[in-house]
């Protein structure tokens, strides 16, 4: 006796399939409007260029670059901390980015230049 039904035939097939009234295959797409639309819009707006477009650029420096890049990185903590704990925890990664083996390498990646060494 089979547990599966294999090959005993019978039974009704899943329902829409092969049924009178559903769609076919060839049906699909086939329908009017059913054609993909894409909206046309004005000419593209100049975006805000970002600290890495400025970088490239030439519009500011590396050290700038990673000033800027610490600051966005500590933004959330400026009502969190006082003024000196928030210097000290910029002025920390701001040295690091300049010291650490592995984040002066990520720099150079990202920038095509070493950071600047400690002012």
């Amino acid at each position: 006796m089979s547990i599966d039904r294999i090959g005993k035939g019978g039974g009704s097939p899943a329902s829409g399939i092969g049924q009178p009234g559903s769609a076919s295959s060839a049906d699909v797409g086939s329908k009017a409007g059913s054609e993909f639309k894409v909206e046309k819009s004005g000419p593209a707006e100049a975006v805000a260029n970002g600290p890495l477009e400025q970088l490239r650029s030439g519009e500011i420096s590396v050290s700038q670059y990673l000033d800027i890049k610490v600051q966005e990185a500590t933004a959330h903590l400026d009502q969190r901390l006082t003024a000196e704990q928030l210097s000290f925890i910029r002025d920390s990664l701001r040295d690091q980015l300049s010291t650490d083996p592995v984040l002066v390498e990520l720099v150079q990646s990202t920038t095509g230049a070493l950071p600047p060494r400690s002012e």
